[in-house]
């Protein structure tokens, strides 16, 4: 965990930067999760206050067509590529960030032989 790493070697000057890197990968993989999902959702009124994301939109599209007594209009249909598009992109930011942002983080943390536990 990102966050568990940044705790352990927050005052280690000689990790700063990998610090830091830390500190942006967890904000970009919140900026991802934050477009698909409302993350803010505590309580059954939250929905009021804090909009529905990306995921939901769909979900919601998906609900209102299934109730119907006929197929999916053309604004149904746009709609549903619309939305499906924007997740896409989230999807291929999210892939990116794994198979490149994280490969390199964790190539300069083996680099510095650091530990993965340790205990007080």
């Amino acid at each position: 965990k990102l966050s568990a790493f940044e705790a352990q070697y927050k005052d280690d000057a000689a990790v700063a930067d990998l610090v830091k890197q830390s500190k942006e990968l967890r904000e970009r993989f919140s900026t991802v999760e934050k477009a698909l999902y409302q993350t803010q959702n505590r309580s059954g009124q939250d929905p009021l206050n804090f909009p529905i994301r990306l995921t939901n939109k769909l979900a919601h599209l998906n609900s209102l067509v299934a109730l119907d007594d006929f197929g999916p209009t053309e604004q149904d249909r746009a709609v549903q590529q619309e939305l499906s598009a924007a997740i896409e992109a989230e999807l291929k930011t999210f892939d990116a960030l794994v198979t490149q942002e994280i490969e390199t983080f964790n190539k300069a943390f083996n680099y510095k032989q650091l530990k993965f536990l340790q205990l007080d």
